[in-house]
């Protein structure tokens, strides 16, 4: 995949319910939670979106967008993402997954190949809101959303999709690659 322009969309128009403050903004060992994952994106990415309807992401170089279907979840991040994507693929991340690294997210575009959507897979778990999606794919989401089927791996698996297998025979692997902080607790914890 190296020399395919790819876009870098961090995800986060979440209502931070369990936060109880905007997620993104959110400090984490000094850094706001969404510049670990800008700075894990940067590297390979052509320009960063950020998908919030709030926030002041003025201090990152990226170009924020509000949902296109508002109050319907990480679908319709995704599907917003994809309608303002330049590039044939786009690097998709949550805000909220600091440990997340640039070696991943190269490892998912060596591995993508000819799929639509291809996410992270680890532990049995596959992480839909981690991985690289096609241009393409945004019609899924589209005729989802329109729907009423906001569910992101029921949208997936629609599509010519594959998880791929993060394993710890992998030189950048860790044991809290996927780390999610969604509470204040999360935050002392780690």
């Amino acid at each position: 995949m190296s020399g395919t322009p790819v876009t870098g969309v961090i995800l986060a128009g979440g209502e931070s319910r369990r936060m109880g403050t905007h997620k993104a903004l959110v400090l984490w060992k000094n850094r706001p939670l969404i510049q670990w994952v800008y700075d894990a994106l940067y590297p390979l990415c052509k320009e960063i979106l950020i998908i919030a309807n709030t926030g002041d992401f003025s201090f990152l170089n990226a170009r924020v967008y509000p949902d296109n279907f508002p109050g319907t979840g990480p679908a319709a991040g995704i599907e917003t993402a994809l309608s303002r994507c330049s590039t044939p693929l786009a690097l998709i991340s949550s805000c909220d997954t600091p440990n997340l690294s640039t070696s991943l997210f190269s490892h998912l575009l060596d591995h993508h190949g000819t799929f639509e959507i291809s996410i992270a897979g680890h532990d049995g778990t596959d992480e839909p809101l981690i991985g690289v999606y096609s241009r393409s794919a945004s019609q899924y989401f589209h005729t989802a959303l329109m729907s009423g089927n906001a569910r992101p791996p029921r949208i997936i698996r629609q599509t010519r999709w594959q998880a791929i297998p993060i394993t710890p025979e992998l030189d950048f692997y860790r044991t809290d690659l996927f780390l999610n902080l969604n509470a204040p607790e999360d935050l002392n914890t780690h």
